[in-house]
């Protein structure tokens, strides 16, 4: 457990060095309680930052058809497990292959747009679990999410329920080098996707030893 908070200043470290956190917060020698409030704090404090959507590759090999008519799933990474996936979906059109964002493909849509793929305007409203308490965060962009994360981070979704009411999916944030992770479980109105200001609601779970991924997602 001590290496595992080591390696979580060092990626701290690391972010500060590259300019992506405020050098007001630099406070290398962090435990868990530490850790964890240093993240709250970055993001009530950066509510407006943008991020650059990540552009999409198609590699004819990794596509797989979906059950959908010109629907396809470009395949990614996964993550532990099978569910957590970086595939995204993409329709196939004569000459090319578009990202999805459309009302009538909720899974494909939240997925993309989890993903950092395609443009949304949603907010998020979540619960940030501290070291035995949840703590509100106040309303921030899921850009402001992926301005803080994606530089060295890689996201992985899965989509665990949809309906024409409420869909549900959990975003996981894994460092490649530095092995650990950052992840939320979200819910949102199926109507509200493609809406500017649309809330996404959840609960934010950081700097989360390897062990407890799992007993988190059985919750």
């Amino acid at each position: 457990m001590r290496d595992y908070f080591f390696l979580t200043r060092v990626a701290l470290t690391l972010l500060l060095m590259c300019g992506m956190l405020p050098l007001s917060a630099q406070k290398l020698n962090m435990d868990k309680e530490q850790a964890d409030l240093f993240i709250y704090d970055n993001l009530n404090n950066n509510m407006s930052n943008q991020y650059a959507i990540e552009p999409v590759t198609v590699i004819p090999s990794r596509l797989v058809k979906t059950d959908e008519r010109s629907i396809y799933l470009l395949r990614g990474d996964y993550y532990q497990s099978e569910t957590l996936r970086s595939d995204c979906y993409v329709r196939k059109t004569r000459n090319n292959y578009l990202v999805i964002s459309d009302k009538r493909f909720p899974l494909e849509t939240f997925t993309n747009q989890l993903l950092n793929k395609v443009q949304c305007g949603h907010l998020l409203q979540v619960k940030h679990h501290q070291y035995g308490q949840k703590i509100p965060i106040l309303k921030t962009s899921l850009q402001s999410l992926f301005a803080m994360f994606l530089p060295t981070m890689k996201a992985f979704v899965s989509v665990t329920s949809v309906n024409n009411d409420e869909i549900e999916a959990v975003l996981l944030f894994h460092h490649p080098k530095l092995d650990f992770i950052h992840m939320l479980t979200l819910k949102t109105k199926t109507e509200g996707l493609l809406q500017k200001g649309n809330i996404i609601y959840g609960d934010l779970y950081t700097n989360i030893p390897q062990d407890n991924l799992n007993s988190i997602l059985d919750r």
